[in-house]
């Protein structure tokens, strides 16, 4: 059977620190057809001198120098363009690719051949990792614990599950970042992958999530987060949130739904789960407010991100 082509789309900006080690995971991918396609968005540090050991190495990796900083939306577009594969996935810089080994990648995949399938939406919090829990910081442990149970809430209220997976219902708030690029439409908000999922489930196509941990999935690189990161990265969802609304969006009923059951389902995996949960949906709720203040778009949005040790 002829394997499906693959692209990973990974935008970078003065990601020096990191990018060995997201380019050196997917080196190693026990696939034969698959790309990676790095572009630098205005980049002043040695990224590019990182990565084009890479490309030099091997032309699974090539890399676009796109010279001016325009943020991870136009660079994600810039590198779709371009890209040879039937699948996209998108890798963040900081985020590593995980899979267990060549037969659990070959299934991941192979939930393509459903042709009914366009997109596979994120199914646990790149900070979900039970390794890292242990050692992280508290404020990682804050964003892995409330991004769980964010998502957990979407799936219990809007997935149903056939078979091995759970199918989307309605977009909600899940995030699609790995997708048939035949379906990708050009989308420069600051909530470019929850409008992903809507753009499929609009073209009359489903979109699936995992119930599994040990799927191929994007894990973090860091292991530690700061508070002002945290809110930080609160602020620019928030504004993401706020683009939707503008565009008829009902953001505040999945809002409500998932708050909720965080401030009570939180605390039934422990003390420590719900004071974490908890802290998170706080953060969340005053990222939310300034947002609203500060009246901030995309590329002043992309500006508000975490830099990495």
């Amino acid at each position: 059977m002829e394997q499906i082509k693959v692209s990973f789309v990974i935008p970078a900006h003065n990601e020096e620190k990191i990018i060995g080690k997201t380019l050196s995971n997917l080196e190693k991918l026990p696939y034969n057809e698959y790309e990676v396609l790095i572009g630098l968005d205005g980049c002043t540090d040695n990224t590019e001198k990182i990565v084009k050991s890479f490309s030099s190495k091997s032309k699974r990796f090539k890399y676009f120098n796109l010279k001016t900083r325009s943020g991870k939306p136009e660079v994600v577009d810039y590198l779709i363009k371009r890209a040879k594969g039937d699948i996209i996935i998108i890798n963040d810089a900081d985020w590593i690719f995980r899979f267990n080994d060549k037969n659990s990648l070959k299934k991941f995949l192979m939930i393509f051949r459903n042709e009914k399938i366009g997109g596979i939406a994120e199914s646990f919090p790149v900070e979900w990792d039970e390794n890292k829990l242990e050692l992280a910081n508290i404020w990682y442990k804050v964003v892995a614990y409330g991004n769980y149970f964010w998502i957990k809430s979407q799936k219990e209220n809007f997935t149903e599950k056939i078979g091995d997976l759970s199918y989307i219902k309605e977009p909600a708030m899940f995030l699609t970042n790995i997708f048939r690029k035949e379906f990708y439409e050009k989308n420069l908000s600051l909530g470019d992958d929850f409008e992903r999922t809507r753009d499929i489930k609009n073209k009359g196509f489903e979109i699936v999530i995992s119930n599994e941990e040990n799927i191929p999935r994007m894990v973090a690189i860091y292991d530690e987060i700061r508070l002002n990161d945290i809110l930080k990265q609160k602020i620019r969802t928030g504004v993401a949130r706020n683009q939707l609304e503008k565009k008829g969006e009902n953001i505040k009923k999945y809002q409500f739904s998932s708050g909720t059951y965080i401030m009570f389902n939180s605390w039934k995996m422990g003390f420590s789960s719900g004071l974490y949960s908890n802290l998170w949906l706080l953060i969340t709720i005053i990222g939310g407010i300034i947002a609203k203040l500060k009246r901030t778009d995309t590329k002043q949005g992309w500006l508000l991100r975490a830099k990495r040790k």
